[in-house]
């Protein structure tokens, strides 16, 4: 009787020792920093990069949204485009204080049901369109495989403390029964695949317009290789959003690259900011998404 109520405190414990531990590792690394050049730094960026990179976050928003009502429309769930951005950005906003950064999926999942009236269509559309963007990501790993080598292998020992089988056979059962629902609609799989696109490669030229800003050297390559690294170790549910571990990583691999660490934190902190402040309009939808408000 009391073995189910341990697990949900393990998970916990597990998640903020993970928080804590990749934080402890990067609050070191900036107490090596010179804070006055890292303020210079900060305080050099131009307003149309930060501009720019917020407009980027917003067509990354944009096209999860699509990639997830092709889902959606494929099974004909009606809802719009609109009430569906509201309640992505709305689970974009709650990332920030729920496990890994897919931790607004299982408030999806909830604000979407009003919308299917079916349990396996909500839960289904959501992992589905993590597995598709998980997909389309994968195709990149070559680079920071090519790029690192074997260098990953010391990263991943330290930012892993739990086996990734776990969270496998957690995910598995689900995406496995909501193939079956959209098995009839394969080209729903196909044009979710390339909505895919966009929406991470977004994110990516944020990262790459800053470091060009801070003076970096690195090329766009490099770039989409730290950001892949980034994604993988952050969906996993080990920390908070990805709070301490997206940015230890940051400033291990840029450093790796040549770039002083000043710069790889000063870089890891503006995106994240950056990341954070569009998440915001999320924070006026929440409640109204959540309580599955039906079309106007």
């Amino acid at each position: 009787m009391t073995q189910p109520s341990r697990r949900p405190q393990a998970a916990t414990i597990i998640r903020w020792t993970g928080t804590l531990v990749s934080s402890a590792l990067f609050v070191w690394l900036l107490s090596r920093q010179q804070w006055s050049v890292v303020l210079e730094k900060a305080s050099n960026l131009e307003w149309w990069a930060i501009f720019a990179s917020l407009g980027l976050y917003l067509i990354s928003y944009s096209c999860n949204t699509l990639r997830w009502c092709i889902l959606l429309w494929s099974q004909d769930v009606k809802i719009s485009f609109w009430r569906a951005l509201r309640i992505a950005w709305a689970g974009n906003f709650a990332s920030n204080f729920l496990p890994s950064t897919i931790g607004g999926d299982g408030f999806r999942m909830l604000a979407i049901y009003p919308y299917t009236n079916s349990k396996t269509l909500a839960i289904g559309s959501v992992a589905l369109d993590r597995l598709i963007n998980m997909a389309a990501m994968s195709c990149l790993l070559p680079l920071p495989l090519a790029i690192f080598g074997t260098r990953l292998a010391a990263l991943t020992a330290i930012t892993i403390p739990v086996p990734v089988q776990k969270l496998v056979e957690h995910y598995f059962p689900k995406i496995a029964e909501a193939s079956k629902t959209w098995a009839s609609r394969p080209m729903s799989f196909v044009w979710a695949f390339l909505a895919a696109w966009p929406s991470n490669l977004a994110p990516i030229l944020v990262s790459y317009v800053i470091a060009l800003q801070l003076g970096m050297n690195v090329s766009i390559f490099d770039v989409i290789a730290v950001q892949t690294v980034s994604y993988f170790l952050s969906v996993l549910p080990i920390s908070v959003n990805g709070y301490g571990l997206r940015e230890m990583v940051f400033t291990t691999l840029y450093a790796s690259l040549g770039a002083n660490i000043g710069q790889a934190s000063t870089l890891a902190l503006l995106s994240r900011l950056l990341m954070v402040l569009a998440t915001l309009p999320g924070g006026l939808w929440l409640t109204g998404a959540a309580m599955g408000n039906q079309e106007e």
